[in-house]
């Protein structure tokens, strides 16, 4: 769409035509194409070959914005798919890695020779000498390029060993205070769950509803309670002479309104059930 007209011929609404926009660069995003930083770049050119870059920019789909026939507005069919993103090298750092699988030791092993042409070169007096004299038939032996691979082998592994015993160790230290760190996490996280497990059961205990039966003999017990209060009030004044009755009037009603108010709510309990 470059004009009002196109615009206006293609029936599409602003909403849609953003929504479309930002759908085609979440599935083709920009790639990097040249990286100013010299830093970054030599960091880059040591993860991969070296890339050419040039001028020309790579061709890209243009976007088809769907239309309220159900139509595509652009030069690209419906059919086609869109480019999927390049994913960007980022930088792993290397991994020290001794090991030595059990396959790349068999791959090393020289295969057992079917014979060997020094012996078969060799005459009566010699073999006699080679199998007289353990120093010669030794130095014979040590003498074979399948017996020096194996040594380069057995050196190889006991080297490979040596490296990764002391790649551990200085990892030794780090990993107690990891250990450590663990340990103390474990058991504050075991002392607040138990302190949850608490409080949470006081909320069920708070939440919940109480028992009918149980609220009405409270308000039973509360009632008689005020009860007996506002008589013992009565007698106090009584005893008294009988003076101030504004006062005495006052907390007489207050301590009786309590009295009609837990009564009337037993009541109304009590017809509900």
């Amino acid at each position: 769409i470059s004009s009002d007209q196109s615009w206006r011929s293609s029936n599409l609404k602003l909403g849609d035509a953003v929504y479309t926009v930002i759908h085609h660069f979440q599935l083709t995003p920009p790639s990097i194409l040249e990286i100013t930083d010299a830093n970054l770049r030599r960091l880059n050119d040591g993860l991969r070959p070296p890339a050419k870059f040039g001028n020309v920019q790579p061709e890209s789909a243009p976007p088809s914005y769907p239309t309220q026939n159900g139509s595509y507005h652009a030069d690209q069919p419906r059919h086609q798919t869109q480019p999927q993103p390049q994913p960007q090298n980022e930088f792993v750092p290397p991994k020290l890695n001794f090991e030595i699988k059990n396959y790349e030791v068999d791959s090393m092993i020289p295969p057992i020779p079917s014979s060997f042409l020094k012996i078969d070169n060799m005459n009566l007096s010699e073999l006699n000498q080679l199998v007289e004299n353990n120093t010669v038939l030794q130095q014979f032996i040590d003498g074979t390029s399948e017996v020096k691979t194996l040594k380069e082998i057995k050196q190889s592994i006991e080297t490979s060993n040596v490296n990764a015993a002391k790649a551990n160790l200085v990892h030794e230290e780090e990993m107690e205070d990891v250990c450590t760190t663990v340990e103390s996490l474990k058991q504050d996280l075991t002392s607040k769950m138990q302190r949850y497990r608490e409080l949470d059961a006081e909320r069920v205990a708070l939440t919940h509803p109480p028992d009918l039966q149980e609220a009405i003999g409270e308000l039973n017990v509360a009632k008689k309670s005020a009860y007996r209060e506002s008589e013992k009030l009565a007698d106090e004044w009584i005893d008294a002479g009988g003076e101030d009755v504004n006062d005495f009037v006052k907390k007489f009603m207050e301590v009786r309104f309590l009295y009609h108010s837990r009564a009337a709510k037993a009541e109304r309990l009590e017809n509900s059930m």
